[in-house]
């Protein structure tokens, strides 16, 4: 055989592969594997967006503790100023909660909840802007602002539009010491009291007229109350016996008077129907005679 010429039978070598079947398998390949990096970069993506950062964590929960302080401070700020019943500055108010080296932002806004506290008034200086957090001074707000005296207390009482009672105990929200004020104005017949049963302290007040008040012998009311009263199912029989007639009238004859006798039932008129089965009717007035 010529060597020059190729044998008919003669086998390709195993390591000469096609060219383009490996670009083709090499691109599926990369192809393939970029979508996946993809998927798996946007599910990844999604978890982290999800998920907060240790840092943001621990803000959010600073945030949630400095609220519920802020709350607790304004409570003690509160009873602080209540205690000492005179104006103080921001800066009293801050050493006494020991947030004097707090940061500039939390002692501003510790100052604006105090200015819109319902317990705390803020004294704000004329010609201060509402910016100026930091200027004025500070006091509790009572329940009953300026009472704290028998006279403010008189004038509170007769400027009331309506005749409802008072509570003492809004009273000793801004005058603790009240109750020997109390007992002199009930002395003098200028309020109203009444005290509870056992320890018998004021708990409400009226307003009360001195000039209506008219003193009773002591003979006389002793006299009074020994005279002996009949009992009140003896009582409109005795009015009637003397030929007056009682508002309420015998108890024994008014027990069922409040209540009336049920209406009677009318019974249904029965309607006789017409007869139809006019073929039977023999049949039915024989088993009728029957």
């Amino acid at each position: 055989m010529s060597p020059s010429k190729p044998t008919t039978g003669v086998k390709r070598a195993a390591g000469a592969a096609s060219p383009s079947v490996g670009a083709n398998a090499s691109s599926k390949t990369d192809g393939t594997a970029s979508k996946r990096q993809k998927r798996d970069g946007h599910a990844t993506g999604k978890d982290h967006a999800s998920t907060p950062t240790p840092a943001a964590a621990a803000a959010a929960a600073a945030e949630n503790d400095y609220g519920s302080s802020l709350m607790t401070n304004l409570t003690y700020a509160v009873d602080f100023l209540k205690a000492k019943g005179t104006p103080k500055s921001l800066q009293a108010i801050l050493d006494h909660l020991t947030l004097q080296h707090a940061p500039e932002e939390q002692q501003k806004r510790f100052a604006q909840a105090m200015q819109q506290f319902a317990r705390i008034q803020w004294n704000m200086p004329p010609k201060a802007k509402p910016t100026d957090w930091h200027v004025g001074t500070y006091e509790f707000r009572p329940m009953l602002p300026g009472v704290n005296s028998k006279d403010t207390l008189l004038e509170y009482l007769q400027s009331k539009k309506d005749a409802g009672a008072t509570e003492v105990k809004q009273i000793k929200d801004g005058w603790p010491d009240c109750d020997e004020a109390i007992l002199e104005l009930e002395k003098e017949h200028k309020i109203l009291t009444v005290r509870t049963k056992k320890e018998q302290t004021p708990r409400y007040i009226w307003i009360d007229n001195p000039n209506l008040h008219h003193h009773v012998d002591d003979e006389f009311r002793a006299m009074w109350f020994k005279e002996p009263l009949p009992s009140a199912d003896e009582m409109p029989r005795r009015l009637k016996a003397l030929g007056q007639k009682a508002t309420s009238g015998d108890p024994k004859k008014n027990l069922n008077a409040g209540q009336k006798a049920p209406p009677k039932r009318k019974k249904a008129s029965r309607v006789q129907k017409k007869f139809e089965n006019e073929h039977m009717r023999s049949i039915f007035d024989q088993h009728k005679r029957k």
